[in-house]
């Protein structure tokens, strides 16, 4: 193979292969058969064209439910434990002729990004959005920004782990097939699971993020250092308990589609 057909683009940290598959494999080595999840449709799963897998979009595993009606199933070629694809032998793939819709349309000649090539913040900001941190999350904030608990999420429960200082959200999605979990970081050891919970439940009216602080603060034993509050604030947002009430009109959009 050429390698004038391999091409490098350092400002947008990508490889262009312009040479067609056949030629590039020896190269990329079928890295979209290897590296990617390989999703399929609902309907090509119903059709049993292949060995797929069920997963669940919330939590990201294995999904045993016997109905199919849930709205975050989706389906995905079986993978071996390198992660490639159980279809591909030696890079060639073995339903080539009736390989999914997603394989079909797939096409790597507008290159491939190498996040590993460097960091993240040596590329140019003109060419990524600034990553939403706590740190810019909580310094975009401001006393009249209101948020809302999440129209689809319920919270059943919160568990903060002080010694390990971790937490962990107990939710559940409309529309989905049950409860599930996510955890994050937490050291705010003046906290607890009534208080974290109860300041969850002060989200349910628009009011400015001042007074729901105020709130707060009248009711906890142990007053938050107005940036610890932002930091809660971005923790339930980053996990879907809470968020900006400028997006609870496309939130309200959606349910209707649901319904």
């Amino acid at each position: 193979m050429e390698l004038t057909k391999v091409k490098w683009d350092g400002a947008k940290r990508t490889v262009v292969f312009c040479g067609d598959c056949s030629e590039m494999r020896a190269v990329c080595q079928a890295m979209c058969c290897r590296e990617w999840v390989v999703s399929i449709s609902a309907e090509e799963f119903a059709a049993h064209q292949y060995d797929a897998e069920t997963f669940c979009g919330l939590t990201d595993k294995a999904c045993t439910a016997a109905a199919r009606s849930c709205q975050h199933q989706r389906y995905q070629m079986p993978k071996r434990s390198d992660t490639s694809c159980v279809y591909l032998r030696d890079n060639l793939c073995s339903i080539y002729e009736k390989r999914p819709r997603v394989c079909r349309d797939f096409q790597c000649k507008s290159g491939w990004r190498l996040a590993s090539v460097m960091p993240d913040d040596a590329a140019s900001s003109d060419e990524k959005p600034p990553t939403l941190t706590q740190r810019v999350f909580v310094e975009r904030l401001s006393g009249d920004a209101i948020f809302v608990t999440h129209p689809l999420m319920k919270l059943h429960a919160i568990f903060y782990v002080r010694p390990k200082k971790e937490i962990i959200f107990v939710k559940e999605m409309v529309g989905a097939c049950g409860k599930f979990y996510t955890r994050d970081s937490l050291d705010y050891p003046q906290l607890d699971d009534a208080q974290l919970m109860m300041l969850v439940g002060l989200f349910d009216r628009k009011e400015p993020l001042h007074q729901v602080y105020s709130r707060f603060c009248s009711q906890a034993p142990d007053k938050l250092a107005l940036g610890e509050f932002y930091a809660i604030v971005w923790l339930l947002n980053k996990h879907n308990i809470v968020l900006d009430s400028r997006n609870f009109a496309g939130m309200l959009g959606c349910m209707g589609r649901l319904g």
